[in-house]
C-alpha cells in the first residue's frame, strides 16, 4: 500500500528521494533517530546510547504512549530475580512452551526462545535503571490484580487447558507505585517507562516533544537517511495546544462511555480536540538526519478508525484502547519506502469478567444459547473468540445466588474501582431479569429451548455429574437455579460494559535485528520497527504486559543492529 491508495487513511506523505546528502539543508543530524518514544522507544534509545550511539527521540505528544497509559505490566518469566524472590519456579523453557500456546507462528521458535532466554536478563537490565519492580503475588485467577500485589497471572496459565502443557508460573510484573495509586488499572506504566527516560536523559538522549513525523528522506539506493518533521514554532501555540488536548483529556476522564450522558461531554471533548488539530497548519518543517538507523516504534492504530474499519471491520464497536498517537502513522511511514505490513486484521478484544469471580463461574452462550468457551480464560482470549466466531455478541447468565455473590466480591475494597464499578453498574442496571430460563432467553432474544438446555447441561457439569468440555473444572462452575436470573451483555456493543481492543498487526521485521522488510522479504537499509509497530511475540494473541515485553524486548534488539551498522 502507498500513500496514492484510497485506503491510506494517513497523513504520512511519500518519502522524499535525493540524490546526495546535502541536497537538504539538515536541521540536526544524530546516529539513530526514535520516532515515537513509548516503551520500545525508549528501549532503543537508552540500548543505542548505551552502545555509543547519539540518539534523538521524537514524539507526537509528550512521550510515554501506550505503554505509560497502561497498568503498568510487563511479562517476564523464565526465572526472573521477582520470581525466585517470591518462590515461583519458571524455566525459559517452561515460558516458551505457555507462550507458544498463545503465540502461535506469528513468530519463528527461534525468535520465540531467544525472547524467552532474555526475559529475565531484561527485568534485570530494566532495574539496572531504576525500575521499581516487586514480588508481592497475587496466586489467583484475575484481569489485574489488587493494588498491594505486584506479580500475578496476567494471562491464562492456570487455566487446566493450558496448565497440562506447562507448569503455571506468575509473570505479569507490576511497576510499583503506591497503594492508593495503584486502584486503577491505566496511567500506571510510567512506573515502567519515566525510570527508562530519565536513566536515557541522564546520558545524551534528546527528545523533541510535540512533534510529527511526515515523511521519510531516503538516498538513490533506498537507503533511509532521515525524517521530515513537524513541530510548533511559536510556543505560545503551542501552550494553547496542550491547553485544549488538557481540557478534552479530563471530560475523556470524567465522563467514561459507560456514564449516562457522557455522549455529550465526549461531544465537547471532540471539540476541544478539533480545535487542537487547527493549531498545527502552522508549524514548521524540521529536517533530522541519521547518520545510521531509524526505529519506527509510534504505536498502533486502533485510534485511527478508518483503518479499523478497513482492516478489521469486526471491531468497529470496540473500545480504543491506548493514546490517540496510536494513528497508525509508524506503519505507514514503513509502508511508504516499501516495507511490508502483515497481520494488520488482528485485534485484540478485552472481555474481562473476573473480578468478580463469580462473573467467571456463571455461563457464557452466543446467541443461539450455546457456550463456546471456559469461562475462566483470559479476558483477551474470551473477547477474540466472541468477536471472531460469534459475531462479537454474547451474554453472560447467572443467577441470584452468583449476583449475590458477585456484589459482594466487589464491596469495599475487595476490588479496583473500575472493577468495582462495572460489576455494580451491570449487575444492577444492565442485567435483563426474569423469573424463569425461558423468560430470560425471550427478553434477550435466544431460543428458549436451547437456553434451557445449556443450563441444565452446566448445572451438571457444577454438580460433578458430567466434565465440561471446554476444561472448566468443578470449582470455577457456578449452579445456576435461584431465581430470578440475570443476563448481562457482554458484547462489543453492550453500552454497560466497554470491551477495549487494540491492534496486533505491523511491520515485517528480521527477526534478528528488527530490520523492516520489504514485499520481497529484503531488508530496507537503514530502516528498523519494533513495538507495535512491528510483527513480534505480541502479535498474534494478546496476554497482559506482553506488548510492552515484547517493546522492550524489540527496541533493544535495533538498538544492537543499528549500532553494528546493519
Amino acid at each position: 500500500m502507498t500513500p496514492d491508495d484510497r485506503n491510506w487513511h494517513s497523513e504520512i506523505e511519500a518519502p522524499r528521494i535525493i540524490s546526495h546528502d546535502d541536497d537538504i539543508e539538515w536541521d540536526i543530524s544524530q546516529d539513530v533517530v526514535v520516532i515515537g518514544l513509548g516503551g520500545a522507544g525508549v528501549a532503543c534509545a537508552l540500548q543505542a546510547i548505551e552502545l555509543g550511539q547519539k540518539v534523538i527521540a521524537i514524539d507526537r505528544f509528550a512521550g510515554g504512549g501506550a505503554t505509560a497509559a497502561s497498568g503498568g505490566v510487563i511479562y517476564a518469566g523464565g526465572g526472573t530475580a521477582l520470581q525466585k524472590e517470591a518462590n515461583i519456579e519458571d524455566s525459559p523453557e517452561n515460558m516458551f512452551n505457555y507462550l507458544k500456546m498463545e503465540v502461535g507462528n506469528i513468530v519463528s521458535d527461534a525468535c520465540l526462545k531467544d525472547f524467552c532466554e532474555r526475559s529475565a536478563p531484561t527485568i534485570d537490565w530494566m532495574q539496572s535503571h531504576g525500575v521499581d519492580l516487586r514480588s508481592t503475588v497475587w496466586p489467583k485467577k484475575t484481569s489485574y490484580p489488587a493494588p498491594e500485589y505486584f506479580l500475578y497471572h496476567s494471562d491464562n496459565s492456570l487455566v487446566p487447558h493450558y496448565a497440562a502443557n506447562a507448569a503455571p508460573a506468575a509473570r505479569g510484573h507490576r511497576g510499583y507505585v503506591p497503594i492508593e495509586q495503584g486502584r486503577k488499572a491505566t496511567n500506571l506504566g510510567g512506573s515502567l517507562f519515566e525510570p527508562l527516560r530519565a536513566s536515557a536523559e541522564k546520558k545524551g538522549l534528546k527528545v523533541l516533544a510535540y512533534t510529527e513525523a511526515r515523511q521519510l528522506i531516503t538516498n538513490n539506493d533506498g537507503r533511509v537517511i532521515g525524517v521530515k518533521v513537524l513541530q510548533f514554532e511559536n510556543k505560545d501555540t503551542q501552550q494553547q495546544y496542550l491547553s485544549l488536548r488538557e481540557k478534552a483529556q479530563k471530560l475523556f476522564a470524567m465522563f467514561p462511555p459507560i456514564l449516562p450522558g457522557s455522549k455529550f461531554f465526549m461531544k465537547r471533548a471532540l471539540k476541544h480536540l478539533e480545535a487542537a488539530k487547527a493549531l498545527e497548519d502552522g508549524r514548521k518543517e524540521i529536517f533530522i538526519r541519521a547518520r545510521n538507523g531509524v526505529l519506527l516504534s509510534a504505536g498502533g492504530f486502533v485510534f485511527n478508525s478508518k483503518m479499523v474499519a478497513h482492516y478489521a471491520p469486526k471491531y468497529k464497536s470496540s473500545y480504543p484502547l491506548g493514546t490517540d498517537g496510536d494513528n497508525g502513522a509508524g506503519i505507514r511511514l514503513g509502508q511508504s519506502v516499501g516495507g511490508q505490513a502483515s497481520n494488520m486484521d488482528r485485534i485484540t478484544a478485552w472481555r474481562f469478567i473476573n473480578p468478580p469471580l463469580s462473573f467467571a463461574r456463571g455461563m457464557i452462550v452466543n446467541m443461539k444459547g450455546e457456550r463456546f468457551i471456559n469461562e475462566m480464560v483470559y479476558g483477551a482470549t474470551l473477547g477474540v473468540e466472541m468477536t471472531e466466531n460469534h459475531n462479537g455478541e454474547a451474554y453472560m447468565i447467572l443467577d441470584k445466588a452468583l449476583i449475590k455473590q458477585a456484589l459482594f466480591e466487589v464491596s469495599g475494597k475487595k476490588a479496583l474501582g473500575f472493577q468495582k464499578a462495572l460489576a455494580q453498574l451491570n449487575a444492577r442496571f444492565g442485567a435483563k431479569k426474569a423469573k424463569s430460563i425461558s423468560e430470560l432467553a425471550d427478553k434477550i432474544g435466544i431460543d428458549a429451548n436451547a437456553l434451557k438446555n445449556q443450563v441444565e447441561a452446566y448445572n451438571r457439569i457444577a454438580s460433578g455429574k458430567d466434565t465440561d468440555p471446554f476444561h472448566k473444572t468443578q470449582d470455577d462452575t457456578g449452579m445456576i437455579i435461584t431465581a430470578p436470573f440475570y443476563a448481562i451483555n457482554i458484547g462489543l456493543k453492550a453500552k454497560l460494559f466497554p470491551c477495549p481492543s487494540l491492534t496486533l498487526g505491523g511491520l515485517v521485521v528480521n527477526e534478528k535485528t528488527g530490520q523492516v522488510l520489504d514485499e520481497s522479504k529484503k531488508p530496507i537499509a537503514g530502516l528498523y520497527a519494533a513495538g507495535r509497530n512491528a510483527i513480534g511475540v505480541a502479535s498474534w494473541n494478546y496476554v497482559s504486559g506482553l506488548s510492552i515485553a515484547d517493546g522492550i524486548y524489540s527496541g533493544r534488539r535495533a538498538a544492537k543492529a543499528i549500532a553494528n551498522k546493519s
